[in-house]
């Protein structure tokens, strides 16, 4: 049986278009697949460019901190050695001022002393010339009296008594008791002056004497011995 041109057609056209749908799904499918990878591949694509942005960000953020750390060890070094700077510096000022109080305490300490020996003999002079016009103006007729009566009261009992006083005072004193043998005006004696003589010893009480015990004195205390002679001229 024989079959028209249009009659053909019909028949094989299902087949066609199957084949066309089967065609035309390869393609989608190739279309698919061809975009699917090029989403991958975009994806991966940023996936590392941000990973490779984000180790640049870490890698910058961790040189800056070590620059940082860096920074701040060199400027806490640097702030320690000032601070050590400054304490060397204070400890060599404490030092400093110390040997400069010592220096000037022992200066002035000097000058002190130099200026008391400078003094000191005009000083020791003037006392001196002091006292001594003390003792003489205390060196009356009253006083050799009581020296004369002082002198007897400790000689009771004692035989062979010279008692020596200067002549003009013995003018001038009460002496009845007292025996001539015993009592002898000598004008070697200065006036206001008592010598006493016994077979023990001598007890000096003359002026000349008492002084000669007070300078004793003075250099056994003071340990300088004194010229009284220019200071007791510019006295009088």
């Amino acid at each position: 049986m024989l079959l028209r041109k249009d009659e053909v057609f019909y028949i094989d056209l299902p087949r066609k278009i199957e084949k066309e749908e089967k065609v035309q799904e390869e393609k989608t499918k190739e279309n698919t697949s061809e975009e699917i990878q090029k989403i991958k591949e975009m994806r991966e694509k940023i996936l590392s460019e941000a990973q490779e942005e984000a180790r640049k960000i870490i890698e910058g953020a961790r040189k800056d901190a070590e620059e940082i750390l860096s920074n701040a060890y060199n400027e806490a070094e640097a702030l320690k050695l000032e601070a050590k700077k400054v304490l060397e510096e204070a400890k060599t000022m404490k030092d400093d001022f110390q040997k400069y109080i010592l220096a000037l305490k022992e200066k002035i300490q000097k000058q002190v002393n130099q200026r008391i020996e400078e003094i000191l003999p005009e000083l020791l002079d003037i006392l001196k010339i002091l006292f001594k016009k003390i003792l003489e103006k205390e060196m009356d007729e009253s006083a050799v009296e009581r020296k004369l009566r002082s002198a007897l009261s400790k000689l009771v009992g004692i035989k062979n008594v010279k008692i020596r006083i200067n002549p003009e005072d013995a003018k001038k004193l009460d002496l009845s008791e007292v025996s001539k043998e015993t009592l002898i005006p000598d004008p070697n004696v200065e006036r206001g002056g008592v010598i006493v003589e016994t077979d023990f010893g001598i007890l000096d009480k003359t002026f000349s004497h008492q002084w000669e015990l007070v300078e004793d004195i003075f250099e056994e205390v003071v340990g300088f011995e004194g010229y009284t002679e220019r200071t007791e001229k510019e006295v009088e």
